[in-house]
Order: C-alpha cells, then structure tokens, then sequence
C-alpha cells in the first residue's frame, strides 16, 4: 500500500550557520563531532556537506539507504539527513534507523522532519478500524482506547490473552474479524505471546488471512522484536506508548490487511455474467 505520510513540517531551517539564530546555534554546538547521515541521491548540489561541518558536526554521507542497511556497520547516527521525502520510506524499513530524526532538504532549506515517534499521524481517508485489544492494566486500557476512539476507531478490550483468543473467534464466526490486534505481552492467565500462538493456529485451521497483532512491551531489550516475530507478532511497540507511533503504526498493518482482504474477495468472487 501506499506510504505517504501527509508530513507537516514545524520550522524552516536555513542551510547556512549565519542563518540560525544565536541560542540554537550554541544548542547545536553542544552536539559537537555527532555523526549525521547524509543521504546524498543529487550529488550535493546545495553545499549540505559543508553545512553539517560548519556546525562543527560530522557528515557521514551514503547515495543510497541500502549502504547503511547493516546494523552491525552501521555508525552510530544522531540524526539522518534526506534530499528526497521518498527516501524516508526506505529508512523507515531499517529498526535501527526508524526512530532517529530526519531532516528533509528542499534547495536551499532543511525542513526538519519530527522523527517516527513525533512524527504526524498519518491516516488514510479517515478509515475506521476495529481493533482488539488485549491489556490487563487499567490505566493502559484508558489510554490506548482513548487514543484510538479520537481518531474514530472502535475498540475491544480484552483483560488477558485467553479473553484475547475468545473475542478473536467469536468475531470470526459471525464474519466480523478485528481488523488488527494489540498484544500486552505480559498478561495473567495467558500471556501475549501464547494467545498469538494460538490465533495464529486457529487461522491456519480456518484458512483466514492473518490479521495484524501488534506487541505491546514494557522492556526495549534486544531481541524483543526478534521475539515477538517468532510468536507470530508482526511488530511491537514500547510502553510508555508515543501515540503517533501507535497510530501510524496500526494504519500501516491494518491497512495491508484490508488490501490484502480485498484481493481475496476479488479472487473468490463469482464470475460476472456477461449480457450480449
């Protein structure tokens, strides 16, 4: 599906030093010698280069994203700077690069970009979702269904994964699938990780498309993700939870789904009759 994002800028840099003003340049200088990716596609055409190491920072500058795909080579970046807001997309493909800021270059400007956890919600032609969720605790019920019924969505709450497996099923059986599923990992009775075990099993069973479940977690330990993957999940977000993240991130999962849903329709639909 498509990624557009309907990304709002909240300031307009200048690329030159002179251009800033005094108190944000001396904010800046406290940064001194960070690494910043430059992701170079117009062979640096407005001195951006030179910028970056005027502000007394160092410029790590690639062509394309896939030269800093590797994690592992990867050096550590504090902020990453684009020439292309098609070049945003492919970043945020890349765990380690999601969450760092980025600044978008247009000419002679930097337009500062808030990062993936700031960034503004996108939401594609005010879709409403169904969505569970499965959250033992009340004030993390009060939020997320707060959050998600402000942008129109519809919320079910489960109080632990054997409830989550339930309402799944029952939703299933009178054709009203959840459109995506959030996942507390850490419930009693059933955890997250088991429930998804077994909604992933019951699918197989009555050949459903998947639907998205997205892990809840308290803890950014690594392998986290690489967990939650094995489960069955298809992504995980930490708690506190940033809103933005949530919601862009249940547009993105949710909104596969529905195309994925509509293909199959259009696959299984009975052949049109064709008056001569």
């Amino acid at each position: 599906m498509g990624r557009e994002r309907g990304l709002e800028a909240k300031a307009v840099l200048h690329a030159h030093i002179t251009d800033f003003p005094g108190d944000y340049t001396a904010k800046i200088q406290s940064f001194h010698t960070r690494a910043i990716l430059f992701v170079d596609t117009l062979n640096d055409a407005t001195g951006v280069v030179q910028t970056i190491q005027e502000l007394r920072l160092r410029p790590y500058v690639v062509h394309d994203v896939s030269e800093v795909a590797d994690k592992e080579r990867c050096p550590h970046i504090e902020t990453i700077v684009v020439d292309s807001l098609s070049m945003t997309q492919n970043i945020w493909e890349y765990e380690h690069l999601r969450y760092i800021p980025i600044v978008l270059l247009l000419k002679t400007s930097f337009l500062p970009m808030e990062s993936n956890p700031a960034s503004p919600v996108w939401t594609p032609n005010d879709v409403v979702f169904d969505i569970l969720l499965a959250e033992d605790n009340m004030v993390n019920q009060k939020l997320v269904v707060k959050i998600l019924e402000m942008y129109g969505h519809r919320v079910m709450i489960a109080e632990n994964g054997s409830q989550a497996v339930e309402a799944f099923k029952a939703r299933v059986q009178v054709n009203k699938p959840f459109d995506i599923i959030l996942m507390d990992v850490s419930m009693p009775f059933m955890g997250g990780m088991e429930a998804t075990e077994l909604i992933r099993a019951y699918e197989i069973y009555k050949g459903l498309i998947r639907t998205p479940i997205i892990a809840l977690t308290a803890h950014t330990t690594i392998g986290d993700r690489e967990r939650c993957l094995q489960a069955g999940m298809d992504d995980h977000i930490t708690k506190p939870l940033h809103h933005v993240d949530l919601l862009n991130l249940i547009n993105r999962l949710a909104g596969m789904r529905a195309q994925l849903a509509t293909q199959d329709h259009l696959l299984h639909r009975p052949p049109t009759l064709m008056v001569p």
